[in-house]
């Protein structure tokens, strides 16, 4: 009877709330950060020259919170892999207190923007769902295999993919970059009644189903054995948008 009782109070006691945002530890200190303000320090990291790298197992956000990056001005790029496995939701803020920083985010898992996503960052944004950037001609920073990477100071040049990829859903997203920045998703994807704005700046809308090298830079797109589709309703900005497959 005790026994039975035992178990009874463990199934009804309620389970510890984990953090949405919790470093893998390849990089630094293993540690889940508390909201729903989550400040993501250069501490957490490791800075390569202008390049500032970090390494999360899970980054999630629900609408109401937000995700700030902190590190010196010298910080150019800021770097974040999600390594855990599982796609990210992103219903808040991202934000960076660095001066003029881009941010890359990459999840070969996945990547979702809720309705109340939103950018709060000085620099470019580039998410995607490539298993690596290429750093230079030499170096890598892997999401896929953490530990395939060479963190190097040169700066980001293409988004790799290894396998077939998953998608970047927007939904209902405001993704808004500053004037003359970047705006940059790179992914098999699909969007969904969501808003792009990069005034006089530029968005990349990139889908692509097949292994290869994008580079965002580029006016070319890299030739891809198979290109993805993208669904997006409202687009302002220069656009580069590939949503056909090529000819047989």
């Amino acid at each position: 009877m005790k026994k039975h009782l035992l178990i009874l109070i463990i199934l009804i006691c309620p389970l510890p709330l984990h953090a949405e945002i919790i470093t893998d530890g390849t990089l630094g200190t293993a540690t889940s950060l508390p909201g729903p303000d989550y400040l993501i320090e250069d501490s957490l990291g490791q800075q390569f020259g202008r390049n500032l790298f970090h390494s999360l197992q899970t980054f999630n956000l629900n609408a109401g919170e937000s995700a700030t990056f902190t590190g010196p001005d010298s910080v150019a790029n800021i770097l974040t892999r999600v390594t855990g496995g599982k796609r990210s939701f992103l219903d808040g803020t991202i934000r960076s207190q660095i001066p003029d920083a881009n941010l890359y985010l990459l999840n070969p898992s996945g990547i979702l923007f809720g309705e109340k996503a939103s950018l709060d960052i000085a620099g470019s944004f580039h998410a995607s769902t490539a298993d690596y950037v290429r750093l230079g001609e030499k170096g890598r920073f892997s999401a896929r295999h953490p530990n395939q990477s060479l963190l190097t100071v040169a700066p980001p040049e293409a988004f790799g993919f290894l396998d077939q990829p998953n998608a970047i859903s927007v939904q209902g997203s405001y993704l808004q970059v500053p004037t003359t920045k970047t705006l940059s998703l790179i992914t098999d994807g699909e969007s969904k009644a969501a808003t792009l704005y990069a005034p006089d700046g530029r968005i990349n809308l990139i889908a692509v189903a097949s292994t290869g090298e994008v580079m965002p830079t580029d006016t070319e797109f890299a030739p891809f054995e198979k290109l993805g589709k993208i669904s997006l309703s409202h687009a302002f900005g220069k656009r580069r948008v590939n949503e056909h497959l090529p000819e047989i």
